[in-house]
């Protein structure tokens, strides 16, 4: 039902991956979405869908932007079917493209209609009427390479704070952070909020939890506390705490629940 897509390698600095939900479901299925430090454009290609609260409802052709997110959302669908295709960019790639403020949209869905930014409705449409996923692949590919000649540059300050993080899985302090960079704290966490949409800390801790769900998913029977640690958390206590926070579940429910891809980003509760 989920799939995975990479970018070509002229996007590949920008673009996480694309990705495609599709197939039959259960009416009221509910989808649970976990933060993953990127943002993303969705078009909706097939039947309605909301989120739980039912701030957003999906409605086919249309598309809509997900802005970074601290904690996991959740997905409830209103049919038996679902299809969206979504484009997944960098944590630092849409300021590429965009002089958004990305520190605005922390924790926001919006329906993209209302930002004027990359795509537009005559798009939205345009791509929702191709028959197959490699055509509208294609189209999102040409659209932003012709853009690439206008980008605009990224601090590179930030571009590399964000490689240095999630190479350390998220366990490197602030503190040694800016040291490597040879830039002040507080100047630091203003610009690395405007062009990702998180505090450095914020970030820090979504890459440390993903890290933490990639050796979940691994575990047979290990130490609890010995993974606590090893993923940077004071106890299990600690981890387990946070774990909830940002999944909705324990680790234990976790591992019990049907992954839908390699990189557990979204699963069926």
């Amino acid at each position: 039902m989920y799939q995975e897509y990479p970018p070509c390698q002229l996007l590949a600095p920008y673009i996480d991956k694309y990705w495609e939900f599709k197939g039959e479901t259960e009416y009221d299925m509910h989808y649970k979405i976990l933060p993953d430090g990127c943002t993303d454009f969705i078009f909706s290609i097939g039947e309605p869908s909301q989120p739980l609260n039912g701030e957003m409802l999906m409605q086919p052709y249309r598309f809509y932007f997900v802005g970074p997110m601290r904690v996991y959302s959740e997905l409830v669908t209103r049919s038996t079917r679902l299809h969206m295709m979504g484009v997944r960019f960098s944590p630092c790639g849409l300021a590429a493209f965009a002089r958004m403020p990305l520190g605005e949209f922390t924790d926001t869905r919006v329906n993209a209609s209302e930002l004027n930014v990359l795509f537009d409705d005559h798009f939205a449409e345009m791509l929702c009427e191709k028959e197959s996923l490699q055509e509208r692949i294609h189209i999102i590919d040409r659209h932003l390479i012709a853009r690439l000649p206008g980008l605009q540059p990224v601090d590179p300050q930030i571009i590399r704070a964000t490689d240095l993080i999630v190479r350390a899985n998220g366990m490197l302090p602030i503190q040694q952070l800016t040291d490597k960079l040879y830039i002040g704290q507080r100047h630091f966490e203003r610009k690395f909020k405007h062009i990702t949409g998180y505090t450095p800390k914020e970030f820090s801790r979504i890459t440390k939890f993903r890290y933490a769900t990639r050796v979940l998913r691994q575990m047979k029977g290990e130490d609890m506390q010995q993974l606590a640690i090893d993923c940077g958390y004071y106890d299990p206590s600690h981890f387990i705490k946070e774990f909830r926070k940002l999944s909705g579940s324990n680790p234990s429910a976790f591992m019990a629940l049907p992954i839908l891809e390699d990189d557990p980003l979204t699963y069926i509760e």
